[in-house]
C-alpha cells in the first residue's frame, strides 16, 4: 500500500516526540499536520480532513480516551481512524481506547518501522471497510 495521498494529523504535547515522529511520517511520505495543544485538534480535523489521528494519550489537560470519544462523537467522518500513542502499561490502554471508540493502540516506544507498519495496517483497514 502506497503512503502518497494519505494524511495523519499528529497530537502530542512533548515538542520532540512531536517533531521526531511527524519527521518520520513525513519521510514515509504521509501529509503530517501537528498539533502540540489538544484545543486545535477539532479545528485541525475540520481543516486538514485526516485519514488517521495519531493522539497522544498523557497529555496535560485531558486525556487522549476523553479526546478521541469528543472527536467521534462530534466529527462527521467515520472514516477516519483514531489511533491512540502512549508509553502507558498497553494492558490497561488496549482496553480504555476500544470503549473510547479508538480504532487501535500504538505503543511510543516502538521501533520506527514497526510505527510505519502499524499506521499502514491501520489505513489499509480503513481503506477495505
Amino acid at each position: 500500500m502506497s503512503t502518497a495521498g494519505y494524511s495523519i494529523l499528529l497530537v502530542d504535547d512533548e515538542p520532540f516526540i512531536l517533531s521526531a515522529t511527524a519527521q518520520l511520517l513525513r519521510n514515509a511520505g504521509y501529509k503530517v499536520h501537528a498539533c502540540e495543544q489538544w484545543t486545535g485538534v477539532a479545528a485541525a480535523v475540520h481543516t486538514e480532513s485526516p485519514d488517521l489521528v495519531l493522539l497522544d494519550y498523557n497529555m496535560p489537560a485531558i486525556k487522549g480516551d476523553e479526546l478521541c470519544r469528543i472527536l467521534k462523537r462530534n466529527t462527521n467522518r467515520p472514516e477516519m481512524q483514531i489511533v491512540i500513542f502512549s508509553s502507558e502499561d498497553e494492558s490497561d490502554l488496549v482496553d480504555i481506547t476500544r470503549r473510547a471508540g479508538a480504532d487501535g493502540y500504538i505503543r511510543k516506544n516502538v521501533a520506527g518501522h514497526v510505527l510505519l507498519q502499524s499506521i499502514q495496517a491501520r489505513l489499509a483497514t480503513s481503506v477495505a471497510s
